[in-house]
């Protein structure tokens, strides 16, 4: 009688079918692992050409840090992109409106990041609409209307719209680690409609997303939507000195997934840069380049404005000659060469001159 013995392998006796479905397999196996391992080989060091080399300390000497081996210009194929930040909310589906508004310019040559807030009470000329208050447009038209009144306004060309909802910036915010915030006193804010309710005591906090995402929308200050903007500033600046550093280049990836799942970027199409969709790659390299900057080379601004009623509506109009001389510093050659507020007559027809009624500091009427 036959005895059942153990299938064995022998590399140098292929002997029958068994034998040559075994070194198919190990075969196709071994070519996939081979091919997986030169992928993560490759796309490792492809990533880590895109960021900084942190250096390494010697004797309590830091050096800067190496600059990434290919240059965030060579990504983008431009030295400068310009953009808008829209935060908006999420009350219901026909009375979503711009929360936050930010426009800003990335200096890639200079090693600068520049972004201008404009409130969101600022009257302005919707175009294919009327003289509004800004943060009607996403209302009417999303971020393409959005972007048609910022150019119109500012008379600078912009080559990214950036759509946050409240929960893409809580996943990033979280993906990053959080955030140190000093709060200045009791915040306490109720608001049925939008259901939001904030309560945050005065004192010494690390805030996960959902709490950022609350000090960022509070709104019960003396001078209501300005001072909440500051407030925005100071919650950005603290990101970016904390999180945004090749200290915490490990939470770099989740919170690039977490942006590109949640967050929308529009791409202008009639930019004259010409530049690149936003992925993984533009985002790597973009957080490359911001880890390589000091906290004095990103400034935050906002649109010098007063107080105005118009037609019973209580609104803001820019300061015309500190809002020229912002655009000049901030956007540089991108800036108009000479900026021109529009403002609404009493008929509604649209002019572009500026009206004393409509600048009331003494600094601004003197120039």
């Amino acid at each position: 009688m036959r005895e059942d013995r153990p299938y064995r392998f022998c590399p140098f006796k292929i002997r029958n079918l068994a034998d040559q479905r075994f070194l198919a397999g190990w075969t196709i196996s071994s070519f996939i692992i081979c091919l997986l391992l030169t992928g993560s080989v490759g796309a490792y060091e492809y990533y880590n050409s895109l960021i900084p080399v942190q250096p390494d300390v010697n004797n309590g000497n830091n050096p800067d840090p190496t600059p990434p081996r290919i240059p965030p210009w060579e990504v983008f194929g431009t030295d400068k992109v310009t953009f808008i930040l829209l935060g908006h909310d999420e009350i219901d589906d026909w009375s979503q409106r711009s929360d936050t508004l930010m426009v800003g310019a990335v200096d890639f040559w200079a090693r600068t990041v520049k972004i201008v807030s404009i409130p969101r009470d600022t009257l302005v000329y919707i175009p294919r609409r009327s003289f509004m208050k800004v943060n009607s447009a996403y209302a009417l038209g999303g971020e393409e209307l959005v972007k048609d009144t910022v150019e119109r306004f500012l008379g600078v060309e912009i080559d990214y719209v950036i759509s946050v909802n409240y929960q893409g910036f809580v996943e990033v915010v979280d993906a990053l680690g959080g955030v140190d915030i000093t709060v200045e006193y009791d915040m306490d804010y109720d608001d049925r409609r939008g259901n939001t309710h904030i309560h945050i005591p005065a004192g010494d906090h690390h805030f996960d997303g959902e709490m950022a995402l609350n000090y960022a929308r509070y709104r019960q200050y003396r001078l209501g939507d300005l001072d909440r903007i500051e407030h925005q500033h100071e919650l950005l600046m603290a990101l970016f000195e904390q999180r945004i550093s090749l200290s915490n280049a490990a939470n770099f990836k989740p919170a690039i997934d977490a942006f590109l799942e949640n967050i929308t970027v529009e791409v202008n199409e009639d930019s004259p840069r010409n530049v690149p969709e936003i992925g993984f790659d533009e985002m790597v390299s973009l957080g490359g380049f911001l880890s390589l900057l000091s906290s004095e080379e990103i400034e935050f601004h906002q649109i010098p404005v007063e107080d105005v009623s118009w037609e019973d509506l209580l609104c803001l109009v820019p300061l015309y000659n500190r809002t020229r001389e912002l655009l000049i510093d901030v956007f540089r050659d991108d800036a108009p060469i000479a900026w021109r507020m529009e403002v609404p007559t009493g008929d509604g027809v649209v002019v572009e001159e500026i009206h004393e009624e409509f600048i009331s500091d003494e600094t601004d009427q003197g120039e």
